[in-house]
């Protein structure tokens, strides 16, 4: 847009959605919702895109591509690689083999517009937070890169083949089926999908990222702004009627700000209201009473330097979590506010002004070639960095004894204490079990010691029943959705119960979980009831106790956790700057006083009604003041915040070896073979 067609409010309307965004990410509780603000960019990018488009086809037939696609660049590209490239840097300076690897994998998608897809892809059981990501926002960047990309391509096709009088009802169209698509896949389902293309229903099944981060699903907010433009030059004239419908707008998109969470879906049908908020401010603003609090010198002022501000603002939130001690506080959330304007001021003016003067390149050929060079030094070194494990020779020596540095990105899934083992099947020489495992990852990762110290070490034969997610004890299910949970949880239930009755000596059954984990997502099969507590669980480990008959039953509760990734903190390079950090404290971590309180209840119920061993973590690994992370060989106990390692798995179950031997020791040896009628029923 020209300086003749300048649009101050524009400028204010950025203001507000920038500001939305940046209070939102540095956790001010008032602006839950601030994270609409990237969709008021969308609709500020529809209508301002599709108003250069449209009048460069009316007055010569076509679009040159090249010149357009030359602006996009000019206008993106130099703030965006000077982000990128301070931020790669001061990741490699201060981020974990672990996380870094990331980081390299964003940083090559963000210069190719993909970003979107690599974080839809990363998000899964083994993804990092959020607070780890510094690349995370550039999503919104390459969603809108894609939009450029194709937007001006099918205005031409409509134009060529004389259609452009259908350009207007085609977008409401696409509009209305990106919607719908937002309804159809809202939670990952597709019976159609499922039935003929599976493999892209698995890719779908994670409804909520799929629709937050892919473009399909966010073109009704393109559509928005881009339908304005046909509406924009039919105003009313009236600036009391052009007051009311902006004050309409701003109220719309303060509703959204102030009262929408993170826990809803979105996009879905809660970002027509920011979006049509955001259209109606566009359309009626400039004609208005009320215009001065879109166009007064410091929102305009704030919207010139928006997009600097939206670049610079995440990655220092970021390393601020990385290297800090918690949450944020006000001062914290001042001083990045601070620092992220002055960042923003000096990016807009030094490098966003220069770069889009109109004969910047052809003037200083230069400039063009560090351009280029620069963009291909970034996309390789997050190739490079991606693809050899976080360039693992940053680190230093850790404090700890961490076996295969180099394979960060890998410690989880090759440490966890259930790596390498079955969710269902036997680990011995025989398909009659001594031992019967059971419960959901948090039982599982006790496999590892079980295997060691009672299979290798004493010859005896263990059944795995563990690891589905599901709570194994009878009458129970969970209410997430992704499955069929009541006819997988019973079905996994039953296939240990069928193992333990087949034995002649009644094996012990040990079952662990992430109980208080648990309590949040289970629910009781039929009733679906959510707010399920101590007492649902205690009765349903006392149902368990009576399915398995004469089996002993070992209850192993919640344990300690570490409430960081080890792997991360003592793997971080040495030394780290602009930070004091000293790994030392993380040798041991206070003890969760929730986990405890739980534990606590289940010894007393094991100590009134004598059914079942408990066996309680803490007991093991803390004291009065704190619990210990690594074992008397400085390995690790926990492969990430909460699931043992091997080697936690191993001490463990050194620990409680004489209680589990007591109870093989009491085994009756008639048992006889029981009914499988003790077989859970939905």
């Amino acid at each position: 847009m020209t300086k003749n067609n300048y649009l101050p409010h524009v400028d204010g309307l950025r203001a507000i959605a920038v500001l939305s965004v940046v209070l939102f990410h540095l956790n001010v509780s008032a602006f839950s919702g601030g994270y609409v603000g990237v969709d008021i960019f969308f609709v500020i990018s529809g209508f301002l895109i599709t108003g250069i488009l449209k009048k460069e086809l009316e007055q010569t037939g076509s679009v040159n591509l090249t010149k357009f696609y030359r602006r996009r660049i000019k206008r993106l590209g130099p703030a965006l690689l000077a982000t990128l490239l301070v931020t790669f840097i001061f990741s490699m300076l201060v981020f974990s083999p672990y996380h870094f690897q990331r980081i390299g994998g964003a940083l090559s998608s963000s210069i190719f517009s993909a970003s979107n897809f690599f974080f839809w892809l990363e998000a899964d059981y083994f993804d990092t937070s959020a607070n780890l990501k510094p690349f995370l926002h550039t999503w919104s960047l390459s969603i809108e890169e894609q939009f450029y990309l194709l937007w001006p391509i099918s205005l031409i096709i409509f134009y060529k083949l004389g259609l452009r009088f259908f350009i207007l009802p085609a977008l409401v169209i696409a509009s209305m089926a990106s919607l719908a698509l937002n309804f159809i896949l809202a939670d990952g389902q597709s019976s159609f999908l499922t039935k003929y293309f599976a493999g892209a229903a698995e890719l779908l099944e994670d409804g909520k990222s799929t629709l937050f981060f892919l473009l399909p699903f966010r073109v009704f907010e393109f559509g928005i702004g881009a339908a304005l433009v046909w509406f924009s030059g039919k105003k009313i004239p009236w600036k009391i009627f052009n007051d009311a419908v902006m004050w309409f707008g701003l109220g719309l998109v303060a509703y959204a700000i102030l009262m929408f969470d993170e826990k809803m879906i979105f996009p879905y049908w809660h970002a027509l209201i920011p979006c049509l908020g955001a259209a109606l401010i566009i359309y009626s603003a400039e004609d208005s009473y009320s215009s001065i609090l879109l166009t007064n010198r410091i929102a305009v002022s704030i919207g010139l330097i928006s997009y600097s501000l939206y670049l610079f603002h995440w990655p220092i939130i970021v390393f601020w979590h990385y290297l800090g001690d918690g949450d944020l506080n006000f001062r914290d959330q001042m001083l990045i506010g601070l620092l992220a304007f002055s960042l923003a001021f000096i990016s807009y003016r030094l490098i966003e002004q220069p770069f889009r003067q109109k004969n910047f390149f052809t003037s200083k050929p230069a400039w063009s070639v560090a351009f280029v060079v620069l963009f291909l030094t970034l996309f390789a070194s997050g190739i490079h960095s991606y693809s050899t494990d976080g360039w693992a020779w940053r680190a230093g020596e850790p404090m700890v004894n961490i076996d295969e540095v180099g394979d960060a990105s890998q410690f989880h899934k090759a440490y966890y204490g259930g790596s390498g083992y079955p969710y269902y099947g036997p680990i011995g020489n025989s398909k009659v079990p001594d031992i019967v495992l059971m419960g959901d990852s948090h039982g599982r990762h006790y496999a590892e010691g079980l295997n060691t110290i009672f299979v290798e070490g004493k010859s005896y034969d263990l059944f795995i029943a563990s690891g589905t997610s599901c709570f194994h004890l009878p009458g129970f299910t969970r209410t997430t959705k992704g499955y069929d949970w009541d006819q997988l949880c019973v079905n996994s239930l039953n296939e240990a119960l069928r193992f333990i009755n087949k034995a002649q000596i009644p094996p012990v059954v040990i079952i662990s979980h992430s109980w208080s984990s648990q309590m949040q997502r289970a629910g009781l099969i039929n009733k679906k009831q959510t707010k399920i507590g101590e007492t649902h669980i205690i009765n349903g480990i006392l149902r368990l106790k009576e399915a398995i008959g004469e089996s002993p039953l070992i209850v192993i509760g919640n344990v300690p956790t570490a409430g960081e990734n080890l792997y991360d903190i003592f793997t971080r390079p040495r030394p780290i700057i602009f930070n004091n950090f000293d790994p030392a404290p993380y040798l041991s971590s206070t003890p969760n006083s929730n986990l405890e309180r739980f534990n606590n209840a289940l010894r007393l119920n094991s100590e009134s009604t004598g059914e079942y061993n408990f066996v309680d973590p803490f007991d093991y690994l803390c004291n009065s003041t704190s619990c210990r992370n690594t074992d008397d060989d400085m390995r690790l106990i926990y492969s990430d915040k909460d699931h043992l390692s091997k080697y936690g798995s191993i001490y463990i179950i050194k620990a409680i070896q004489p209680i589990i031997e007591k109870a093989l020791a009491k085994r009756p040896k008639n048992w006889g073979n029981p009914a499988i009628s003790n077989e859970v029923k939905k």
